[in-house]
């Protein structure tokens, strides 16, 4: 793993799962690391306690980013490295799997959603592109549902393949800015957005400490543009190419 020492770094969703272990791991390798985070309570306590600095943001509002990046101009100045890693699920994790479907769809649930998931990722770029260090990269949370289908939750799957595709659209763009755009784009994960209906025995997750090192790793990647998958912890991630395009392995 590179040396990350006197890079600053942001994270979204940095309160638990993904986000919290890309904290942490950052942090011990020297890292300044500011982690955003919706809940304030249990936001600050994890993000302190993996070695960064919290700060509230509400990633589907845009007032909270524009007063988020005027603290990060204030504190950090530049931003080196960005992970945009906030998402949540149509339904809570507690509901039935019938309350995930397109027919049972919530509207404001559905809000709330394309807000984080879509809104997130384009309110964070937008207002903090301007933050970027030449040189810097960006790496966006997707899903494996944002480029395979996955019927448990449509819409969901619909929100990731909206980011999947901004984020292979972005790097002739982003490339002239010399900076590097790559999505992360995991299966089941051991986080909390998992419905508990899909905890079965059979079920495998990785854990976010992997999928974190991962993070770090495409933080350093030559790519732009690519959008990897990840499906176990034993398989690295893989660039899963657009149509086109050739494959390349990581």
């Amino acid at each position: 793993m590179s040396d990350f020492a006197g890079k600053n770094i942001v994270v979204t969703g940095a309160g638990s799962g993904i986000g919290a272990a890309v904290v942490g791991l950052a942090s011990a390798l020297g890292a300044e690391v500011v982690g955003l985070d919706i809940n304030r309570a249990s936001g600050e306590s994890v993000v302190n306690a993996q070695g960064g600095r919290f700060h509230h943001c509400d990633v589907s509002d845009v007032t909270s980013w524009q007063e988020t990046a005027s603290m990060l101009r204030r504190d950090l100045g530049t931003i080196d490295h960005l992970h945009l890693n906030a998402g949540i699920q149509i339904a809570s994790p507690d509901a039935p799997l019938a309350d995930y479907q397109f027919s049972a769809m919530n509207l404001a649930r559905y809000k709330k959603m394309t807000g984080v998931n879509i809104d997130g990722v384009v309110y964070g770029l937008y207002h903090l592109l301007p933050l970027m260090r030449s040189g810097g990269s960006i790496v966006v949370t997707g899903s494996l549902a944002g480029i395979t289908p996955y019927d448990i939750d449509p819409l969901y799957a619909m929100t990731k393949h909206a980011v999947t595709g901004l984020v292979r659209s972005l790097k002739r763009e982003l490339g002239e800015q010399q900076l590097r755009i790559n999505a992360l784009c995991p299966a089941g994960i051991d986080t909390g957005i998992i419905p508990q209906a899909q905890r079965t025995q059979e079920a495998v997750f990785m854990t976010p400490e992997n999928v974190a090192g991962e993070v770090l790793m495409l933080f350093m990647a030559d790519e732009s543009g690519a959008t990897w998958a990840k499906v176990r912890d034993s398989k690295p991630a893989w660039i899963i190419p657009a149509p086109g395009q050739k494959n390349r392995s990581s």
